[in-house]
């Protein structure tokens, strides 16, 4: 279960372009090009137990870079005020409830659902998320206002999501979660593990089987169904 959240780019909008540095390895797409919504759908994980649903999301900074690059309708002061916000941290979002006949209910709080979740990143360190007490209050204020948000597209799963804080970069200055690098990363909670593996498809040309001449994501080496060998796609004229 994955939602499609294209609609909250418009509602919350970033920074400026990525520096270049982020990118050395792989050649993505230009912020422009890039589909939000796939964004949202490479970070997300679902849990679908016989009683119990949760949903992981983990929402890099890159995510606000693609967001403001698609939005012009904000002042480049605007821009920076609200990166200064967020550029500087790796944003958890979760939400756990309980499936009945009627849907989805009796959904968990913030503190049950983040006491026992960590963030394990490419090199096997684990991350707690932040106390409450140490998010800095302007952060703290937007995320007050992200569930309303979130309650306006999602109903109640919205309304019940709650979203943990992390630096978005170790005492090293590396990115926890660096959607350009080839690695894997981990969300564990109380229910289940999360795989995400970079770097995201969503943010890379397409790639192109010569032979078959179907296309898939930018992360695919070989094509799944022939095991052939895929290349970079011819740029479209």
């Amino acid at each position: 279960m994955r939602f499609s959240l294209r609609m909250l780019a418009a509602a919350l909008v970033a920074v400026t372009l990525l520096a270049p540095t982020a990118w050395a390895q792989r050649a993505p797409l230009p912020l422009k090009e890039v589909r939000l919504h796939q964004v949202a759908q490479d970070t997300q994980r679902t849990h679908m137990g016989d009683d119990t649903m949760e949903l992981v999301w983990v929402i890099p900074p890159v995510y606000w870079h693609v967001s403001a690059a698609q939005q012009q309708n904000l002042s480049d002061a605007d821009r920076k005020q609200f990166v200064a916000q967020l550029d500087d941290y790796l944003l958890v979002a979760m939400v756990r409830g309980k499936v009945g006949m009627a849907g989805i209910d009796a959904f968990a709080d913030g503190d049950a659902l983040f006491a026992d979740m960590r963030f394990v990143d490419a090199a096997g360190k684990v991350h707690a998320p932040m106390a409450s007490s140490s998010i800095p209050a302007p952060l703290k204020n937007l995320l007050s206002i992200l569930r309303p948000v979130m309650a306006n597209m999602l109903g109640p799963m919205g309304d019940n999501m709650h979203f943990a804080v992390l630096d978005a970069r170790d005492a090293k200055g590396k990115p926890l979660f660096d959607p350009a690098a080839d690695g894997r990363v981990q969300v564990r909670t109380s229910l289940d593990t999360y795989t995400f593996r970079t770097p995201l498809g969503s943010l890379l040309p397409p790639r192109q089987d010569a032979t078959t001449g179907e296309s898939f994501p930018g992360d695919y080496l070989f094509n799944p169904y022939t095991g052939g060998a895929l290349q970079d796609a011819a740029p479209s004229r």
